[in-house]
């Protein structure tokens, strides 16, 4: 038993094991090959990486110091009445022994960044065994009070709740109730999640922020060069692990001030928004809009919505492009602002005139507008037939499929209902007619006109 006691008390750091913990070694030593040295307190030893940004320090396109100018529209991150100051933002990033959340999962370095004035400093936190978690933590526990703001990717659901177990773990308190996540992963991927490959933060930072590393470590490779270390006691092995991080910690900074900039009220360079990609245009309009910036989403949309008329042949449009631009509709749609919406729909239709594609949406779309909003049965009648001549021609293709049979009966009912709706109309306009006495024309009564108008035809090329 006293055995199991002893290794217990060890894994639970050394004020738990009750024994004194040894002297540490010379503040240089092996570990000075990483610009790292071994940082003593009362509560033990561990490994502590220190590097400095100063104020001219760049990250790709972006200035570490730029950050300064526009924290303060990083307060609409949160549902709080907040506001965001730069030396109470801390960056946070951890390497793990493992990618699960539970107890068996140690975070073994910690990365911290947080900025001094324009010094922006980078702090990375190792353990070289269990027993010095305790003191590393009792450091983080400290720090964290000068904060009001962690600033991380994907820590707010993976790296931050690994590091609240090993507090409860090492019967440490940590008080986040008055921390507040800026978790700039779900922003990512709000903008990109359709336009690159990968919302990794690695990928990021070479697409957006013009910064790509040269013979990176992944971040999956860290738990397994950690045991190597563990295993060999060789510092040396664990330097690609400690730049990895450090280019994780300085890359959440530039990131930052990237959507800070989009957040700032002040225009945007037109070329630069010109230049985005239809996907990634809409994406951004929707973010800002969602973060309370509708004037600046509106710059996004007015941007897009003149790129996707301007959009003259079939063979000019992409897949995505027509997925964005009846993505695009809806969203005008959902506004109120119909008049957009409609031309959307038309251009969609004009774009491919003969194809045999099922893309009905701006169809049935025009339908239900002209039906419902403008009450003009005649262009609702119109389109429906239209859909419908589209969905004949594909009969020979799908062969009975259920699935389109079921669309080709719905459209069936929606063009016999119509048609119905017109012969109802036309008949009490009859009726009206009919009960004018004959004397009505001398009394300056107008005759009402029994004929059908033609409905207005998109182009040419559907009539």
């Amino acid at each position: 038993m006293s055995g199991l006691r002893e290794r217990l008390g060890r894994l639970r750091g050394p004020a738990a094991a009750g024994v004194t913990p040894p002297p540490p070694p010379e503040a240089g030593g092996e570990w000075a090959q990483l610009g790292a040295h071994i940082a003593t307190s009362p509560a033990g030893s561990f490994i502590m990486r220190r590097r400095q940004y100063g104020a001219d320090s760049a990250h790709g396109i972006y200035r570490l110091r730029e950050l300064a100018d526009v924290a303060p529209q990083l307060s609409c991150f949160h549902d709080r009445d907040a506001v965001v100051r730069l030396e109470e933002l801390l960056f946070f990033d951890t390497e793990t022994t493992g990618l699960g959340v539970g107890a068996g999962n140690v975070p073994f370095m910690v990365g911290i960044g947080y900025y001094t004035g324009e010094l922006f400093t980078v702090e990375q936190l190792m353990i070289r065994n269990p027993a010095e978690e305790h003191a590393m933590l009792v450091y983080l526990q400290e720090l964290l009070g000068r904060y009001t703001h962690i600033v991380s990717y994907n820590g707010r659901t993976f790296d931050w709740p690994i590091l609240k177990n090993r507090f409860v773990l090492n019967r440490l308190k940590l008080d986040d109730s008055e921390l507040l996540q800026l978790d700039l992963l779900y922003a990512s991927r709000s903008l990109w999640r359709n336009t690159l490959p990968s919302c990794r933060l690695s990928k990021v930072e070479e697409s957006r922020l013009g910064f790509e590393r040269i013979d990176d470590v992944p971040g999956s490779m860290a738990p397994a060069l950690y045991f190597q270390y563990l295993a060999e006691k060789d510092p040396g092995v664990l330097q690609g692990v400690f730049i990895h991080n450090e280019h994780d910690i300085v890359t959440l900074a530039a990131l930052t001030v990237h959507f800070g900039n989009l957040l700032r009220p002040d225009a945007n360079d037109p070329d630069l928004i010109s230049n985005l990609d239809p996907e990634e245009l809409f994406r951004t309009g929707l973010w800002l809009d969602k973060m309370a910036r509708p004037s600046k989403a509106e710059r996004y949309f007015n941007v897009l919505f003149n790129k996707l008329l301007n959009i003259n042949s079939a063979a000019a449009q992409s897949a995505e492009q027509e997925t964005v631009l009846l993505q695009l509709a809806t969203y005008y749609k959902k506004i109120g602002q119909y008049h957009r919406a409609i031309e959307l729909w038309k251009q969609a239709i004009l774009l491919k005139p003969a194809s045999i594609s099922l893309q009905l949406e701006p169809y049935l779309e025009l339908a239900m507008y002209y039906e419902h909003r403008e009450k003009d049965l005649a262009q609702a009648v119109f389109y429906t037939e239209e859909a419908w001549a589209r969905l004949w021609r594909r009969r020979a293709l799908h062969r009975g499929d259920r699935k389109i049979n079921e669309i080709e009966e719905a459209w069936e009912k929606r063009l016999a209902r119509l048609q119905q709706k017109m012969r109802k109309k036309e008949m009490s306009l009859r009726t009206q007619a009919d009960s004018y006495p004959p004397s009505s024309d001398k009394m300056g009564i107008p005759k009402r006109n029994k004929k059908t108008p033609k409905p207005t035809y998109v182009s040419e090329g559907l009539i």
